[in-house]
């Protein structure tokens, strides 16, 4: 039996739970926070609705024959997950500009300097860069956020790819991830 541990199908399971379990966590907190009903309500459909059409798409996923591996395109990636968090969280924290010019700066210049999917990728990452100082205190904390970031962009490439909202839950998802693994080692 020659199976690896991460083969396409796990890696792409492991991102349609992960990318399920943040989104339907960002909507029981909404709903526990929220005291109008009729807008939890709404929350748990759309809720649903997430989770079903992430269903279906990683079912198109699994048909078709995709082998990962390291190339250029994959080093890209990770470089641009690596710029995006690295300048917003500079930008943000050090020059003191704040979140949202930090994440505008990052994006414009990506989109000029970088082709389509790429600057997406580097604007997507810059999300996590935004976070305050309580969730990513530090340059190596953001270092660590940027290496998360790139590898769950390359493991959940084709899971909600086109359907918005996927940048945002994978900022979720990476920002998470860093954060508990700050709380463990520190």
């Amino acid at each position: 039996m020659n199976k690896k541990l991460f083969n396409k199908n796990t890696t792409s399971l492991l991102g349609l739970i992960a990318f399920i379990a943040t989104g339907g966590g960002l909507i029981v907190s909404t709903a526990i926070n929220e005291k109008n009903f009729h807008k939890t309500e709404i929350l748990i459909i759309f809720g649903c609705l997430f989770a079903i059409s992430l269903a279906d798409r990683f079912r198109k996923i699994i048909k078709k024959d995709d082998k990962r591996k390291i190339n250029k395109r994959n080093i890209s990636i990770l470089v641009c997950s690596f710029v995006g968090v690295i300048i917003t969280w500079f930008i943000n924290h050090k020059m003191g500009y704040g979140a949202i010019v930090a994440n505008g700066l990052v994006g414009v210049m990506a989109a000029i300097f970088l082709p389509r999917d790429l600057a997406g990728i580097t604007y997507t990452s810059s999300f996590v860069g935004m976070s305050s100082l309580e969730v990513i205190p530090s340059m190596t904390a953001a270092i660590l956020a940027s290496l998360i970031v790139g590898i769950i962009l390359l493991t959940t490439r084709e899971i909600y790819a086109g359907i918005g909202g996927k940048g945002g839950t994978t900022a979720a998802l990476s920002t998470i991830i860093t954060k508990t693994i700050i709380r463990i080692f520190t």
